[in-house]
């Protein structure tokens, strides 16, 4: 299963709205209960979100966090995923890293887990809601 962006990004701000669905999802990966893959784009996209927003300096420290799971596999992009997100920002319209990350996601096991409701009109992909892999009462 691949991890969208969404779900790291909530798990590295303690702010955000989803951020303790997050953190439970991310002590199952640092526990073994769940080993997942991550688009090397999302390491991109990281870069280019903080430099925008001028957190460079935080950048460094939250890439060394996710990196240091052992149950994540950063996957990364080849050709095919490349010709295959094209071909779904063309006919769906998705965003450039949506569409990556559903490209990926078709590659491996057709499932996504992700916040992000966009990934639920594409055939042949499964969206795993992150509210749904942990108990309600844990958050």
């Amino acid at each position: 299963m691949l991890i969208e962006n969404d779900l790291i990004f909530a798990f590295l701000n303690k702010f955000d709205e989803n951020y303790r669905v997050a953190w439970k999802i991310f002590r199952k990966i640092r526990d073994g209960e769940l080993r997942v893959e991550a688009s090397s784009v999302s390491l991109i996209e990281m870069e280019l979100i903080y430099r925008s927003e001028g957190r460079e300096s935080q950048l460094f420290r939250d890439l060394a966090a996710l990196v240091s799971f052992k149950n994540i596999l950063f996957i990364p992009l080849t050709p095919e995923i490349a010709l295959t997100s094209v071909y779904l920002r063309r006919e769906l319209g998705l965003t450039f890293f949506d569409s990556h990350y559903a490209a990926t996601a078709l590659k491996l096991d057709r499932k996504i887990i992700s916040f992000d409701k966009v990934y639920d009109g594409i055939e042949g992909l499964k969206r795993i809601d992150p509210r749904d892999l942990v108990k309600i009462e844990d958050y």
